[in-house]
């Protein structure tokens, strides 16, 4: 999954992007591009590029609630989408953030400050965006011990079924073998005492 940047009246650009990294990439989540906006039709033109390559759109900076602060130009923006849900979010200093979600779009708004979008990040976004996209981090595909454990029980029972199954046949080889020893010996009995039989009335004959 791809996601853009969209900076808008923000500094520390470098840091964001470091860090956005940090965060998604164990989710399989890669920058597609980041972009700078001045204005409010800056940043509409750029907001609109960005929701036709990508379902994901951080927009970084300039929430300090005046008339061109990014959350007043985004209620504009978006005002028409009926399909458009907006959630508010407040940390314990009172920082704010946004998500907004229209369809499989998602616009997330942080402030420039690193610090609070790690933290904002850590405590529901990343969550939000994991169940919204069904994504997975690397450390999900590693197997739990329990597990592990499981699949060496399966496979360890399979090999004691094997192991029986030939235990029985060589038993069943071996019965076999002397049941035909047995026949033979019973044979090889009886022809001695038809050799004896036959022994006995030519000496009584002679």
């Amino acid at each position: 999954m791809n996601y853009d940047i969209i900076f808008y009246h923000s500094g520390r650009t470098s840091e964001t992007e470091k860090l956005l990294n940090k965060k998604l990439s164990p989710y399989k989540a890669e920058r597609a591009a980041s972009v700078a906006a001045m204005t409010p039709k800056d940043l509409a033109k750029e907001l609109e590029a960005s929701l036709g390559r990508t379902r994901l759109v951080f927009i970084i900076g300039g929430l300090d609630g005046g008339r061109q602060s990014t959350d007043t130009i985004l209620s504009s923006i978006l005002s028409s989408d009926s399909g458009m849900t907006s959630e508010k979010l407040i940390d314990n200093d009172d920082n704010i953030s946004y998500m907004i979600k229209s369809e499989d779009r998602t616009i997330a708004v942080l402030p420039d400050e690193p610090e609070v979008i790690s933290e904002m990040l850590d405590k529901r976004i990343i969550s939000e965006l994991r169940k919204r996209y069904s994504l997975t981090s690397e450390k999900d595909d590693t197997p739990s011990i329990e597990s592990v454990v499981s699949e060496l029980d399966r496979q360890l029972s399979g090999m004691d079924r094997t192991r029986t199954s030939f235990g029985f046949e060589a038993m069943r080889r071996e019965k076999k073998s002397l049941d035909r020893l047995k026949i033979l010996i019973t044979a090889l009995f009886a022809a001695g005492i038809a050799l004896a039989v036959i022994s006995i009335i030519l000496y009584l004959s002679a």
